[in-house]
């Protein structure tokens, strides 16, 4: 089965970006030009891609009848995840797992070659759609650290190390934390793997965070247009007011032990002390777009070490530590904003919450999972990347997504840096 798709397999033939471009590639089409380096059924190639069970065009264009279709096929369809163990059997011949999946044949300009990043990548289960993410970021001058949460079983664990030992610039974080949901070993992971890209590498830029269900909604060439323009500038989220959700840290909360090994987090009636060094808490995203200098900050300065001590106590401290830092403007860390907090847009990923957007999936936790009556309104997005997917509900929106992004890479449009070069965190930062 092959690992980048479900049930079906996707093959390269002729997908476009715009109506104009469409009409390009029906001329290159009657004209007989074809792609004459494809790699079979994989999905990957120097020419464009499509899912054959439905127009993804069409889908993307908002298109209900389309729409409509997807969702009867993927009720009448028994798409199937690959398993964790296919993954590792998969890639136990490294050579033929890359060339395969085409890792090795990217479009990979010049400017981006000049430009590394580093990616943080949690996960807990289905490091087939991991193996999604990383093929839509993958680049060979890129970075990428993996945390499987400790309480994940074997084959997760065994899946994303034999992936991780095909790739030079991909490894397995050093230090593995127990994550249970709002706990500060959330927090932890993430630090351990930006750890870990200080020590593996100097050359990269930014650092970006995410959870194995994100996508992204930019080509790597877009991203590092995006951050060239943010100037060394983070890009972290403030919130301020009635959703700051005090109670989470103005007392503590303690972890308890169960008998089933894990740990759940209990809030106590004992308040916490003020944070140190007269820092102002700031909520915001356990996701962002960080410059190396903060992660340096983050990992090394005594202020930031003496801030995430007291976040021991605090619930969903990832939600707290990167904004609070950020918008604190006398602690002068790297890229951080001295605007108010809460009137700064923030790029890094977009969610769509209940109570405050639309969802045409479904909604988990009060965060929808994107489905494919989603894309249209998705793609137009100025964020970069999106949370989030589950591949086992309606995969074609992730197929789909994850089709029309390879095109635009390869076949690219001119990108309108304007927005972008109007965005006042960008003029506002140390």
């Amino acid at each position: 089965m092959e690992i980048d798709t479900l049930r079906k397999r996707s093959e390269p033939v002729e997908y476009t970006l715009s109506k104009e471009r469409l009409a390009e590639s029906q001329r290159q089409m009657n004209s007989g030009v074809t792609n004459s380096q494809g790699v079979g059924n994989t999905g990957y190639s120097c020419g464009r891609r499509q899912v054959h069970e439905v127009s993804c065009f069409k889908i993307i264009e908002g298109d209900p009848n389309e729409i409509h279709r997807a969702k009867t096929k993927m009720k009448e369809t028994d798409y199937t995840l690959p398993s964790d163990e296919s993954i590792t059997n998969a890639t136990q011949d490294c050579v033929k797992f890359r060339n395969k999946y085409g890792y090795d044949s990217f479009v990979n300009t010049e400017e981006e070659k000049s430009f590394p990043i580093a990616f943080n990548i949690l996960l807990y289960k289905d490091v087939a759609q991991v193996g999604i993410l990383l093929r839509a970021i993958y680049r060979p001058q890129n970075y990428y650290c993996l945390h499987v949460d400790g309480f994940s079983p074997d084959h997760v664990h065994k899946a994303a190390k034999s992936l991780a030992n095909c790739f030079d610039n991909v490894f397995i974080v050093s230090k593995t934390e127990k994550v249970v949901y709002k706990s500060f070993q959330r927090l932890q992971a993430d630090i351990n793997c930006m750890s870990d890209h200080l020590d593996f590498s100097e050359n990269w830029k930014y650092l970006i965070n995410l959870p194995s269900q994100e996508f992204p909604l930019k080509t790597n060439l877009e991203i590092v247009k995006i951050l060239t323009i943010y100037n060394n500038s983070n890009d972290v989220e403030g919130i301020l007011g009635n959703r700051m959700m005090t109670n989470r840290f103005k007392y503590k909360h303690k972890y308890k032990n169960t008998t089933s090994g894990s740990y759940v987090i209990e809030k106590t009636n004992e308040k916490n002390p003020n944070p140190p060094h007269n820092i102002r808490v700031v909520k915001g995203s356990a996701y962002g777009i960080f410059t190396r200098q903060f992660v340096n900050y983050v990992v090394n300065n005594e202020i930031a070490k003496d801030f995430l001590q007291w976040c021991h106590g605090v619930l969903s401290p990832d939600e707290y530590y990167w904004s609070t830092l950020n918008h604190n403007p006398h602690l002068k860390v790297p890229g951080s904003y001295k605007g108010q907090a809460d009137k700064k847009k923030w790029l890094a990923a977009y969610a769509s919450w209940a109570g405050a957007d639309k969802c045409a999936g479904r909604w988990m936790r009060g965060v929808c999972v994107f489905g494919v009556g989603d894309l249209n309104s998705l793609v137009s997005r100025n964020e970069l990347f999106a949370n989030k997917f589950e591949m086992n509900f309606q995969p074609l929106g992730l197929r789909c997504l994850s089709e029309w992004l390879y095109n635009k890479t390869v076949s690219p449009l001119p990108f309108n840096d304007y927005y972008y070069k109007q965005l006042p965190f960008i003029k506002k930062h140390f």
